[in-house]
């Protein structure tokens, strides 16, 4: 099924970047798609939040699933209703940070496939392009040595 895959240089350390990435409470500083993240008492392997994204046909309430986490390298998110993924890794790079992100959705159900089949890898490009720019945007827009989180 359709996915996105891109790899970045972003400038800032991956401390930074990892404070954005890690705490999916924290994706609507950057994710322009969602509009809240709730329930998230911890940031482990296995916790499931809720997370309202913003969609063309309006705001959708869904869970997700933190299926992979290796702090400061890798995070991976899986949607439980629709099958909508997204894992970025972290690589340091000599005081900035590597990334490697992909977007895309292996449906649980024949209306994701269909919905996500018809909009395709051009929809998830966006969403990873638009993820990048305000990741930038974010870090660029904290004072220099500031914290993370």
């Amino acid at each position: 099924m359709p996915s996105w895959r891109e790899q970045a240089l972003i400038d800032a350390p991956v401390e930074e970047v990892w404070g954005l990435l890690g705490d999916p409470s924290r994706y609507p500083e950057w994710a322009s798609y969602v509009v809240d993240v709730s329930g998230l008492p911890e940031i482990e392997k296995g916790s499931e939040f809720e997370q309202v994204s913003s969609e063309p046909w309006g705001n959708v309430t869904t869970t997700f699933k933190i299926a992979e986490l290796e702090e400061l390298q890798r995070i991976r998110m899986e949607c439980q209703q629709s099958g909508w993924y997204s894992q970025w890794l972290l690589t340091e790079a000599q005081g900035k940070t590597f990334l490697d992100v992909e977007i895309g959705i292996e449906p649980t159900a024949l209306q994701y496939r269909l919905l996500f089949g018809a909009l395709g890898k051009r929809h998830f490009r966006h969403v990873v392009e638009d993820s990048l720019k305000g990741l930038r945007e974010s870090l660029a827009a904290r004072p220099a040595g500031a914290p993370a989180g």
